[in-house]
């Protein structure tokens, strides 16, 4: 079971998982992705609450975070993000940024 909420504030675009992304719901992560990137500003994309993450979703995570020109902003990786990003070998991935996450604070002008 996985989720996906996307929201937008004066800041840009939060987007945020939860639960386990496999390659069943990886097209519709990668168009929501996609889409939050293609609007102007800047791009959020809250990974606290992920509870699994395969190597093929997190890939896509990464990809995106590259594509665009403007790139995602990933915040708050859950302990399962990070553990299957270095099993990726990207230890200290460096499109994170801590603490906004759910039900933390919320977006601010000027966090890009």
């Amino acid at each position: 079971m996985y989720g996906i909420e996307v929201r937008e504030s004066g800041a840009g675009v939060l987007v945020e998982l939860w639960g386990e992304f496999d390659v069943f719901c990886i097209e519709e992560m990668k168009r929501v992705l996609d889409e939050a990137s293609s609007r102007r500003g800047p791009v959020i994309v809250d990974l606290s609450e992920i509870t699994f993450l395969d190597l093929r979703s997190a890939r896509e995570i990464v990809v995106r975070s590259m594509l665009r020109t403007h790139c995602p902003r990933f915040l708050d990786p859950s302990p399962q993000v990070t553990a299957t990003m270095t099993a990726l070998g990207l230890e200290g991935w460096p499109y994170s940024l801590p603490g906004v996450g759910r039900g933390g604070p919320q977006i601010v002008s000027g966090v890009s």
